[in-house]
């Protein structure tokens, strides 16, 4: 009985990861550049550039060869022959027929779009006790002693163990973050470049990717 269990169960297609892809409409990768700050109704408010760079589509993925829909967009190096950076983005099967491989993405994709989702890695900060990592107080320093940067006890009488939920001094940063409805304030054309304005922050270091999603 055993060994007819595991047969079954091997014989299942592997399918059930797939039916929980976002599917996205427009999609494009660009660069973090800066922050700054400019005047929105009569008030600073903190915006992002980032900086659109060329690529195209790689390759698609079809349900009949690999079980699900999604385009291979590439980012090629500076003498053009191989691609240095490739991303997968899922996408309905409609889509398939407008994109095919050679594909040129730019920025007219987002003509008119007001908020947009996007997704990038943070920057990373090493490890980090739980005073910068999770807010933590630490120890009165009135009278002086060696332990001001270090947190409470955090353990349980039973079981006599530290559990997995509570706040532990660990590597922090580089995480994958996704911010949706972020406003797309403006598009600036250039000769060389094309840059995107958005408001607040994005995640990412200088000259990081950061995927767009519509």
């Amino acid at each position: 009985t055993r060994k007819l269990i595991s047969s079954r169960i091997f014989k299942i297609p592997l399918i059930i990861p797939y039916t929980f892809l976002m599917f996205t409409q427009w999609w494009l990768i660009v660069k973090k550049k800066e922050m700054t700050r400019v005047m929105i109704k009569d008030k600073l408010t903190p915006v992002t550039i980032v900086s659109v760079v060329p690529q195209e589509v790689v390759r698609q993925k079809t349900e009949e060869k690999d079980w699900y829909t999604a385009l291979v967009v590439g980012i090629k190096d500076k003498k053009g022959e191989k691609y240095k950076k490739q991303k997968e983005f899922n996408v309905d099967a409609s889509l398939l027929a407008l994109f095919p491989a050679g594909h040129v993405m730019n920025e007219s994709l987002f003509d008119g779009v007001d908020t947009v989702s996007v997704q990038g890695i943070s920057k990373g900060k090493w490890f980090a006790w739980v005073i910068k990592r999770h807010h933590m107080h630490g120890m009165p320093a009135t009278h002086g002693h060696k332990f001001t940067r270090v947190w409470w006890s955090k353990g349980n009488r039973k079981p006599r163990r530290t559990q997995k939920w509570h706040p532990h001094a660990w590597h922090m940063g580089d995480d994958l973050i996704t911010l949706k409805k972020i406003p797309l304030l403006q598009t600036l054309r250039f000769e060389q470049e094309t840059l995107l304005v958005f408001k607040w922050s994005l995640p990412g270091s200088y000259n990081g990717y950061v995927y767009l999603y519509k």
